[in-house]
């Protein structure tokens, strides 16, 4: 019979708590949740309270990061850590012997962390403190990006911006569109992802980001639009929309 792991819920988004608690329901003989915390600050003082075996941890809140929260803890249960940001999934994935679910967590990726608690029993036991400490003081520090996180089920692609040709929104889709000619489908808007991209990509219309590092051709257009042609392996056009047409203006001198 596995071993029943009392559990905190850690989140600052009640939301998030209130699914996670619904969605563990199922694993009652797994799990007992027997408190939630809302803040790093709270996580603190329940975890020394109450003395969980497992704490369901966000890495992003307002007053401390889930890292802060682990770096400050007596206590050490062990760790499920819950994130919609998918860098920093990756790496407490690929750092420690420590499991996450990325938001909006789903049912049958939930079920995957419940089959490691009945199977290992102590997932955490070899955690490296320091090199947790290493990877916090890393995190804090100002960092350049030089890749974008697509998931794609429970695998998660790393597309460098230099290979990205453009980003397109194609009615309820967005898809990446890579310089070999490949697309990615993601689950985020291309708003959201306009705020995630560096300086080099420019949305010249409503549908469409472009990566100014590969544009092999610009044109001046009908109505005053412009005609990009991209230095991918279709030689993609994209014309501009008429309402960013002094914005491109200033963003390319012209």
């Amino acid at each position: 019979m596995s071993k029943l792991f009392k559990a905190i819920l850690i989140d600052d988004e009640p939301a998030a708590r209130r699914l996670m608690k619904s969605l563990l329901q199922e694993y009652r003989d797994l799990v007992e949740v027997i408190g939630e915390a809302a803040s790093g600050e709270e996580a603190l003082e329940k975890i020394e309270s109450l003395k969980p075996d497992l704490i369901f941890l966000d890495i992003q809140m307002p007053d401390l990061t889930g890292f802060e929260v682990i770096e400050r803890m007596e206590h050490r249960p062990d760790i499920i850590f819950t994130t919609a940001y998918e860098q920093y999934a990756i790496k407490a994935f690929e750092t420690f012997s420590i499991d996450y679910l990325l938001k909006p967590i789903k049912e049958e990726r939930l079920q995957i962390s419940m089959e490691k608690l009945k199977k290992y029993d102590k997932l955490s036991a070899g955690i490296d403190i320091s090199g947790l400490q290493q990877m916090i003081e890393q995190l804090k520090a100002p960092h350049k990006a030089t890749a974008l996180p697509v998931r794609s089920g429970d695998r998660i692609n790393l597309l460098k911006f230099e290979n990205i040709s453009y980003l397109e929104a194609n009615d309820k889709y967005v898809f990446i569109h890579t310089i070999d000619g490949q697309k990615h489908l993601t689950d985020q808007s291309l708003t959201v992802l306009e705020g995630k991209l560096p300086s080099q990509f420019y949305r010249v219309q409503k549908s469409f980001i472009i990566n100014k590092e590969r544009i092999k051709e610009m044109h001046k257009h009908f109505n005053g639009r412009y005609l990009f042609i991209m230095e991918d392996k279709n030689l993609t056009k994209i014309t501009s929309g008429r309402t960013y047409q002094e914005g491109i203006k200033a963003e390319f001198n012209l």
